[in-house]
């Protein structure tokens, strides 16, 4: 295979075509930030505590298909942010573990396809109408059955025959 030529000569140092001003290079702060300690570790990978304490109820697996996540996957709100107001979207009884993205298995599924999965039947998403309230609303939890989301971070099981 021939060499390309690049005009550069081997053994030779390169060379500036225009004079850098002096002090121009890195600029290093007089007062750098503080590094964090290593007993300083984000809490469960930098989430806010709501999705962290949603995470930990549903101990880190998706609620549709059961897989556990080990750190991957999405926590999903049941009735979306933007339509239902943000002030009713946050709250624990709001929250789910998804696998995937927005885009990508069941979180995808639950977003984009919900009639294929019947996730409004299934309490994975709510209405955004007004009348869907999530601290009511039972989830079909895979390891679970039926179950109501507490206010308390946790998860009530009740009986498929109040589901109806």
């Amino acid at each position: 295979m021939p060499r390309r030529k690049t005009g550069l000569k081997q053994g030779k140092p390169l060379q500036r075509k225009t004079e850098m001003p002096r002090g121009a290079g890195l600029k290093r702060e007089a007062n750098p930030p503080a590094k964090k300690s290593s007993g300083q570790a984000k809490t469960n990978r930098g989430l806010d505590p709501l999705k962290a304490q949603a995470r930990r109820r549903d101990g880190d697996r998706c609620v549709k298909c059961g897989v556990h996540l080990y750190g991957g996957g999405n926590v999903h709100h049941r009735r979306n942010r933007g339509l239902g107001g943000s002030s009713k979207a946050n709250v624990i009884s709001n929250l789910i573990t998804l696998c995937g993205t927005p885009l990508t298995l069941c979180h995808g599924e639950v977003t984009l396809k919900p009639e294929k999965c019947d996730a409004f039947g299934n309490g994975w998403r709510l209405s955004t109408n007004g009348t869907s309230n999530p601290a009511t609303e039972p989830v079909l939890v895979e390891w679970l059955g039926w179950a109501l989301p507490l206010a308390d971070g946790t998860w009530q099981a009740i009986d498929a025959r109040e589901v109806a």
